[in-house]
Order: structure tokens, then sequence, then C-alpha cells
């Protein structure tokens, strides 16, 4: 059985979920089956030197095509399919991914699980956990293969980069395909995270709607100094105007993977968990004790985010002195 691990990317560089994808796909795969990871863009160099945890890579290449389209990537993808076969597909959960994963379920015929947090195959079906209700609920169901899988980032430890031997490499032209389609990327705008690299930070204290308003960030902001730690938000404390928009974790925020991430009054949306997942080890602090962060968390606590803040803050205070 084939396996095709979809992977992402802008002007030839691949983003670390496909990695993950690549890592999810093996969830699947028994002795004798391939894993393939498929990548389009505007080189394949990037994708030669990074993915080799396939056992093949198909790369679909358009020169001068900075961002390809969703429609052209599940063109390309559903052609592969067409000539090669595949028994599953797993699409990451993002912006691209939604458009390619139902445009590839809608051309095969194929089932199509979205949110999906784990898999296991069981001969010719699959045992997945997937969300629903933005976390809080989740679903165990079981689908035929073939089918075709949308996983949340951080749901699978990243894939090891290593290059791939150039005869387990098979390019496309999409240049074609690019010209056609009706979509077309005109610029790619992206925030600058300078100022505030979150990415090298090793500790991070997060603070989400549960903060309660701006002027209570504060208390969390002295939490963070005492640990030598960054202080980062949510998208909704970001888009409250509570803190810059480079202190955001998550999709469209910046991907961190600190050694410690402490999560107070954070709900956990898949959004959020994309960009922390990867933390070393995540304290989630929420009264509400089926809160999603909770199925990421490797410590988490349902009492007042502020009773913790104070009696943590004291500690470390009367530790340091």
């Amino acid at each position: 059985m084939k396996v095709y691990a979809c992977t992402e990317g802008r002007s030839g560089q691949v983003d670390a979920v496909s990695l993950e994808m690549i890592a999810a796909a093996r969830q699947m795969v028994e002795p004798g089956d391939e894993v393939i990871a498929f990548f389009a863009g505007s080189s394949k160099e990037d994708a030669c030197a990074k993915l080799g945890s396939a056992d093949r890579l198909i790369a679909a290449v358009a020169p001068g095509a900075e961002i390809v389209a969703a429609d052209v990537y599940a063109r390309q993808l559903c052609a592969t399919i067409a000539a090669e076969g595949a028994g599953a597909v797993v699409v990451p959960y993002s912006a691209n991914g939604l458009d390619v994963a139902s445009a590839v379920a809608v051309r095969t015929g194929w089932p199509l699980i979205s949110y999906v947090d784990q898999i296991e195959r069981n001969g010719d079906t699959l045992s997945v956990v997937a969300r629903m209700y933005a976390g809080k609920v989740l679903a165990e169901c079981e689908a035929p293969l073939p089918a075709v899988l949308m996983v949340n980032p951080g749901a699978f430890k990243e894939a090891d980069i290593a290059p791939i031997p150039p005869e387990r490499v098979q390019v496309a032209d999409a240049s074609s395909a690019v010209a056609t389609s009706g979509a077309r990327p005109i610029a790619i705008d992206l925030p600058d995270f300078s100022d505030v690299d979150l990415k090298a930070a090793e500790r991070i204290v997060c603070v989400g709607r549960g903060i309660g308003d701006e002027a209570s960030i504060d208390l969390a902001r002295g939490l963070a100094d005492l640990l030598g730690a960054e202080i980062a938000g949510s998208r909704p404390v970001v888009d409250s105007g509570w803190l810059p928009k480079l202190r955001q974790v998550g999709k469209s925020g910046q991907k961190v993977k600190p050694r410690l991430y402490i999560a107070l009054g954070v709900s956990g949306a898949p959004e959020h968990v994309e960009g922390m997942g990867q933390a070393d080890t995540i304290i989630a602090v929420n009264t509400d004790p089926k809160a999603p962060i909770f199925s990421v968390a490797h410590y988490g606590s349902t009492c007042d985010l502020f009773d913790l803040i104070s009696s943590l803050s004291e500690r470390l205070q009367t530790t340091s002195r």
C-alpha cells in the first residue's frame, strides 16, 4: 500500500509540518508498504534535503511559483494517485490543506476524516481519533481504506530531517497546471518577528482569554520574569490588542519548541496547539476540565490561574533570596 504524506512550503522551502505528515503516514504502513512524500513548489532542492524519512519523494515543480495554489496541488496529487494508486493520503490541517483534502476526496470518492489526532491501522480499515467542537469532543471512528485524513499539526512528532537519495526522487513538471489555474497568488505578506524571537526561547509563559483583561497580563509577565521566560499570547489575546502580534503563538503566529511552556487560561484550539505542541514540557492551567489544552499538556491544573501565579511567584522569589 502506498501512503502519500502531503508536504507544504513556499518559495521552494519545506515547512516543518511536512515532517509531521510523514510521521503520521508511518502510523499506517505495514511491511512492504511505502510512504511517499508529495511536494509542490518552485524547486525540489529543499524537499530533497529534508524529506529523506519518506521512502520516496515526488516533487511537482513549477519554476517561479513561490506559492502553489491548492487546486494545482490537488490536481497534481490526483494525477499521481491515478498513475500509481494509493491506500491513503495524509494532509495537514492548514489553509491550503483544507482545500486539498476536500478536493482529493471528491475526485477519488474516498472518505475524508478531518482534525485527526491519532491513527491506527487494522488491516483494511483505520481507527481514528478526531477532534470535534473546537477540540472539546474527541470522536473515535473507523474508515475503510483507501481514505483521506486531514491531520492536526502538532499531533505527531516530526520525523527526522534527512536528505533523500536522487534515485528515490521523481520530478513532475507542474508549470502548465500553474499557468492554467484559476487561482493566482500575487504576494507573500508575513509579519516581522525579528524583535521577539519566541522560537529561540527556552521558557514561555503564554496567556489566553482566561486571563480576563489586559491589566492582568502584568501578573503573568511578572511570573515570566522570575522564570527567565518570554511572555506570549493566544490569538484571542492578540486580536483583543492586549499583546502585539509578534508575541502570538499558533498557526498565524510563531511556532515554538521551548523546554518549558506554561499555558495560562489557554483553551487549546488546534490552531494554537500547532504552534506549541512540540514543547518539551507543557503545563496547562484552565478552570475548564474539558479544555483541549489538557490533551497535549504533560501537567495540568483546574485551579484559578491567579492563585497559581501568586503562589508560584512567591515561591520563586523566596528561592532566589
